[in-house]
């Protein structure tokens, strides 16, 4: 015959250590950055060029990984009549790692990688012979930036890299964002 006190009296020790284990969060020092954000990239372009703005959601994940989607950079960019030869390439979701830079400090740093593929209009100057598809190189972007509760901002870098290891474009910008929110049903 079972003791069910004693069960009990586990269950309830099992349950007290449980409450007393640390949680752990990650995150910046000013505001948790855990979760996904709407992030508006903006891109630096010489003076007489026409603004490059897109729109990326970005999922920082517990325990410092992260999965991005872009408006601009995905499997359809090299039919993007706008774009300049180097980023006329379909390129994969991103994905990379994130961390706090420091005890004392607010900002985080990212780094994250795009697969890059061969499309029909896809430079073979640039990214050599292929076949459409074909994975030519990979997109490499870090960036710092500083959350501020339901807000964030920072700049970054990008390097588009061949399979040569040639790096065919280099860029700079800033971004700033707002965390998604779970909104009501619209009626």
């Amino acid at each position: 015959m079972r003791k069910p006190g004693l069960y009990f009296i586990v269950a309830c020790i099992v349950l007290s250590l449980l409450a007393l284990m640390p949680t752990a969060h990650v995150k910046a020092a000013n505001g948790n950055i855990v979760g996904t954000w709407t992030i508006t990239v903006t891109v630096n372009t010489p003076p007489s060029a026409p603004p490059f703005v897109f729109t990326d959601l970005i999922a920082f994940n517990s325990g410092g990984t992260l999965t991005a989607a872009s408006t601009i950079f995905n499997a359809h960019t090299s039919e993007n009549p706008l774009l300049p030869p180097p980023l006329v390439v379909d390129t994969s979701e991103a994905y990379g790692a994130w961390k706090s830079m420091g005890d004392d400090s607010n900002q985080f740093a990212v780094t994250f990688d795009r697969f890059l593929f061969a499309g029909p209009r896809t430079s073979t100057e640039l990214y050599g012979s292929f076949f459409p598809g074909q994975y030519v190189g990979k997109t490499t972007v870090q960036a710092v930036g500083t959350p501020d509760g339901d807000s964030i901002s920072g700049s970054f870098t990008n390097q588009f890299v061949n399979l040569g290891g040639q790096t065919v474009f280099a860029g700079s910008g800033t971004f700033t964002g707002t965390r998604l929110k779970i909104e009501p049903l619209a009626p």
